[in-house]
C-alpha cells in the first residue's frame, strides 16, 4: 500500500467526523514526478479513523481526499519529516487538513 517501510517515515490519519460510515478515497502524490504512493478506498465508520504510514519523508506529498458524497479537497503537504502527521478531518461539508508536529 505505501512506498516506503521507513521506520522513521511521516504518517497520514483520515477521520471520519460524520454520523455514518464514508467510502473515502485517498490518493497520495510526490510534488516532484507525481508518483503515487498510495491510492485507497476505505470505508470508515462514523467518527472512526484509518492510518496511512511509510509514506515518503523529507519531500514534499500531494494529498487528495474524496468522499462518496462528491466531497473533494487536495492539500499540499510540505512539512513531511519522518516524525509529522497530517491528519484529515471530513465532515458532512467540509475537508481540513492540520499538519501535526513534535514540540
Amino acid at each position: 500500500m505505501a512506498h516506503t517501510t521507513q521506520k522513521n517515515a511521516p504518517h497520514l490519519i483520515v477521520n471520519n467526523q460524520t454520523e455514518r460510515e464514508l467510502d473515502i478515497t485517498t490518493v497520495i502524490r510526490t510534488v516532484e514526478d507525481s508518483e503515487v504512493l498510495v491510492d485507497d478506498t476505505a470505508a470508515i465508520s462514523a467518527n472512526g479513523d484509518h492510518g496511512y504510514t511509510g509514506l515518503a519523508s523529507n519531500e514534499p506529498l500531494d494529498v487528495t481526499i474524496h468522499t462518496e458524497t462528491g466531497l473533494e479537497n487536495t492539500y499540499r503537504w510540505e512539512e513531511t519529516d519522518p516524525e509529522n502527521a497530517l491528519s484529515i478531518g471530513v465532515s458532512t461539508d467540509e475537508i481540513g487538513f492540520v499538519v501535526a508536529t513534535p514540540p
